[in-house]
């Protein structure tokens, strides 16, 4: 994934990480902000802050933008992950963020199995 350049054009805006992140519902990247516009297009910020409870779905974060949201279920040998993507994702991008959820599993002390479905 490539870098890219938030904010809206000026000169001192930082440059966001390329590596994919799989966050936790509750992560700073989404709670840190008022305007969450920089981070998600408004299109999809329904879909990480379901009827607007205040309750954040986990996300997925590509070249500082997120994607897409994903749940888990954990089983006693296994852990399965559903990304939930706004749109299609290239293949380069579902083998990256696979590597993701793969030290997720490994975080975890269990084997992690991807259901892109």
């Amino acid at each position: 994934m490539a870098t890219r350049t938030a904010g809206h054009g000026h000169e001192d805006d930082r440059v966001w990480p390329s590596r994919p992140l799989a966050l936790p519902g509750f992560d700073e990247y989404m709670l840190g902000f008022k305007d969450r516009a920089v981070a998600v297009a408004a299109e999809h910020q329904g879909k990480i802050i379901p009827g607007g409870n205040g309750m954040f779905m986990p996300t997925l974060v590509g070249d500082g933008i997120v994607v897409g949201t994903w749940r888990r279920t954990l089983g006693k040998t296994t852990v399965l992950v559903e990304p939930l993507p706004f749109h299609d994702l290239s293949p380069a991008a579902r083998a990256d963020f696979g590597r993701v959820f793969a030290r997720y599993g490994k975080y975890l002390g269990v084997p992690c199995k991807v259901d892109w479905a």
